[in-house]
C-alpha cells in the first residue's frame, strides 16, 4: 500500500471533477447505477460507465491492479486505502468492515496535554482556518489575531503557523506574557523594557534598549529601537507572535499605550520602508475589555481567528486516528456530556484507547471525584478560589434554568475559562460536564 506522502500527492488535487463524484459516493457504499446519477444528474448514465470511471482511479491514479489469478480486488483496495488515510470520507458501514477485516498496527499514542505537536497526526485540521492563517502570515504587513477560550487549540495553531514561516526563512519571535512577573505590569517603562529585552534574546541579539534615552519617551525609544536594531538587522521577514496578551488587559494604566503602540506598528507595516517585514500574531483568550479608540486598537484591523469546538465530523476523524470503531451514536453521546471542545475530546478518546474503560464507565463517572476529568476539574476549582467575583458568577450560571446576563468585563473574563460561552440570550455552561461537577461543588458548599 503506497505511503501517507503518495497518497497526498494524488488526491485530491489529481483527480478530475467527475472522478470526484464518482468517487463519493463510491466511498458512501452506493451502487453503480446510483453513482451514475452523481456525474450527471440530468442525463441517464450506463452504470458500466461508472465501473470504468472506477476502474480508472484505481489504475491510473493510484496504481492499484487486479492481480493475475487473484481475483478482482480493486475496489477492496481503494476503499482500504480512504479507510486509511482519508476515513472520514468513508461510511461507517465500510469503515466497520474494513476496519474488521484489515486490523491496523496499535500507534503510539500521544498524551493529551499540552499543545499537539508539529507532525502528529492527532491534530485535527478545522476548515479553511490553517491555510488561511498560512497565507496571511506570507502577506506585507499581516497582523493574524487569534481569539478562543483556554484549551481550544490556539498555541498547537500557532506552532503551524510559526513552522510555515520558518519553511520560508522567516525570522521568529516568540513571547508569551504569562511568563513575566506581575511586577512588569505595573509600569509602562518596565512592560517595555522586559519586551525589547526578550525579543533581543529571541534573536540573539544584543539589546540597547537603555541607551535609546534621548529624544523621545519609552514608545518612541521602543519604536526606533525595534526599527534599528531588529528590523534592520536582517533583511529576511520577522514574525513577532505574542501569547496571553490578555494578561494585560486588566492594566488600565499600561495597556492602553502598549495595544496602541502595537497599532501603530500595524500600520508602519502597511506602508513604511523597513517596516513591511513585521508580521504579527496576537493570541487572546477573551473578548477586549480595554477601552481604546478605534484607530488606536489592534483588534479592529488584520486577519481575525476565532476556534470553535470540534465538530461530529472532527470527532469521527480523531477517534479513527485512535484506532476506534466509531460511529454517530458514540460521537452524540460524547457531545452531550463534554460537547467539542478539543482537550476534553482528546481526553476521552486517549483513555478510551488506553485503559480498559468503555464510553459508559467515562460519562458515567466524568463530572466526579473519579473520572478521567478529575484533576482538571479541580484545578479549576481551586483557582476559583482567589476570585470570589468569578466564582459568584459561575455559581449563578451552573444554578439556572436558562441563560444568565453578566456585568460585561466579568463575562469576558468568565468566557476566558471556557467553562461557560455565549448565546443570544446570555451565558450558559459549555457543557453538561461543567453544570454537574461545579453544581454539586455549590451544592455541597451550601451544605457545610
Amino acid at each position: 500500500m503506497m505511503s501517507q506522502q503518495e497518497f497526498d500527492a494524488i488526491y485530491p488535487n489529481e483527480l478530475t471533477p467527475k472522478q470526484h463524484k464518482v468517487l463519493e459516493g463510491f466511498l458512501k457504499g452506493e451502487l453503480d447505477k446510483t453513482i451514475a446519477k452523481y456525474i450527471n444528474p440530468q442525463k441517464k448514465i450506463n452504470p458500466n460507465s461508472v465501473s470504468s470511471h472506477i476502474s480508472n482511479i484505481c489504475q491510473d491514479k493510484f496504481n492499484i491492479k487486479n492481480e493475475p489469478g487473484g481475483g478482482y480486488t480493486q475496489r477492496e483496495e481503494l476503499i482500504l486505502l480512504f479507510v486509511k488515510y482519508k476515513p472520514e470520507l468513508v461510511c461507517e458501514e465500510l469503515l466497520k468492515e474494513f476496519r474488521e477485516r484489515t486490523p491496523e498496527a496499535p500507534k503510539a499514542l500521544e498524551w493529551p496535554e499540552g499543545p499537539v505537536r508539529l507532525n502528529s497526526e492527532f491534530y485535527i485540521e478545522r476548515s479553511r482556518m490553517e491555510s488561511d492563517c498560512y497565507q496571511q502570515i506570507l502577506q506585507r504587513g499581516s497582523m493574524i489575531r487569534i481569539k478562543a477560550p483556554k484549551l481550544m487549540g490556539k498555541t498547537s495553531l500557532l506552532y503551524r503557523i510559526m513552522e510555515c514561516a520558518n519553511t520560508n526563512n522567516y525570522r521568529l519571535v516568540r513571547l508569551d506574557f504569562r511568563e513575566a512577573e506581575k511586577e512588569i505590569f505595573s509600569d509602562i517603562n518596565k512592560l517595555i523594557k522586559w519586551f525589547c529585552l526578550n525579543i533581543s534574546r529571541e534573536l540573539k541579539l544584543e539589546s540597547n534598549i537603555d541607551k535609546l534615552q534621548a529624544g523621545g519617551g519609552i514608545l518612541m525609544n521602543c519604536k526606533n529601537y525595534f526599527e534599528d536594531q531588529v528590523l534592520a538587522a536582517k533583511d529576511s521577514p520577522l514574525v513577532l507572535a505574542l501569547e496571553e496578551i490578555d494578561c494585560i488587559f486588566c492594566y488600565k494604566e499600561i495597556s492602553e499605550d502598549f495595544f496602541s503602540m502595537l497599532r501603530s506598528w500595524f500600520e508602519k507595516s502597511r506602508k513604511r520602508e523597513g517596516w513591511e517585514k513585521l508580521r504579527m500574531v496576537l493570541l487572546y483568550s477573551t473578548n477586549v475589555y480595554v477601552k481604546l479608540p478605534v484607530n488606536q486598537s489592534p483588534f479592529n484591523v488584520g486577519f481575525e481567528v476565532e476556534l470553535t469546538e470540534f465538530s461530529q465530523q472532527n470527532i469521527l476523524d480523531l477517534a479513527s486516528r485512535h484506532q476506534l470503531s466509531w460511529g454517530t451514536d458514540e460521537v452524540v453521546a460524547l457531545m452531550a456530556m463534554i460537547g467539542g471542545y478539543p482537550y476534553l475530546v482528546r481526553k476521552a478518546l486517549y483513555h478510551l484507547k488506553d485503559s480498559n474503560l468503555s464510553l459508559a464507565d467515562i460519562l458515567q463517572n466524568a463530572a466526579t471525584e473519579v473520572g478521567i476529568y478529575r484533576q482538571y476539574l479541580q484545578d479549576h476549582w481551586a483557582n476559583l478560589q482567589n476570585y470570589s467575583e468569578l466564582k459568584a458568577a459561575l455559581q449563578q450560571v451552573v444554578s439556572a434554568d436558562s441563560a444568565v446576563k453578566l456585568e460585561q468585563v466579568l463575562e469576558f473574563k468568565l468566557l476566558s475559562t471556557g467553562l461557560v460561552k455565549k448565546n443570544q440570550h446570555g451565558i450558559t455552561p459549555s457543557c453538561r460536564l461543567y453544570r454537574d461537577y461545579f453544581g454539586e461543588k455549590f451544592r455541597d458548599k451550601s451544605r457545610e
